[in-house]
């Protein structure tokens, strides 16, 4: 039987992976060059999804405390960056083009141009909550297994 714990731990890796794998869908590839804005977003669910894997197991060792304490600071500063991205609309290029695809398809996009109205504040704020929430809710386990690390550092 599961405790507590491990079944919401469970059911933040999983929301956490269908949120993943909704987002990256919705990302176009490039052909040529470097997709920076792809690699940002599995950064953005992958070192919260290691961060929370690590609050569930003891670290004993002073180098597994370091690597914990540098990926969770990876993670961090990428969730950091994703909200200020949020905050100041830009989210990288074409990611107009790319939701309104994840939204409904092509014709969605058309439309989406043609029309150009802001979906409203209460769908942002359901979009960001279902966005960041499993992230976040790793990164706040992963800085309060992280805090007496870090004390004991000082």
């Amino acid at each position: 039987m599961l405790t507590e714990i491990e079944w919401w731990g469970g059911l933040i890796f999983v929301l956490g992976a269908i949120t993943h794998r909704l987002v990256t869908g919705a990302l176009d590839k490039k052909d040529e060059g470097i997709d920076w804005h792809r690699w940002q977003m599995h950064g953005f669910f992958v070192l919260p999804a290691v961060v929370l894997a690590g609050y569930f197991y003891p670290l004993a060792g002073p180098g597994l405390q370091y690597a914990y304490l540098g990926v969770l600071g990876a993670a961090l500063l990428l969730v950091a960056v994703m909200l200020v991205q949020e905050v100041t609309g830009d989210a990288g290029e074409g990611s107009a083009e790319t939701t309104a695809e994840a939204t409904g398809g092509a014709a969605a996009a058309g439309a989406a141009q043609a029309d150009d109205e802001s979906p409203g504040w209460l769908m942002t704020l359901i979009g960001v909550v279902v966005l960041y929430s499993p992230v976040l809710v790793a990164c706040g386990l992963g800085c309060a297994k992280a805090w007496p690390m870090v004390q004991g550092l000082l």
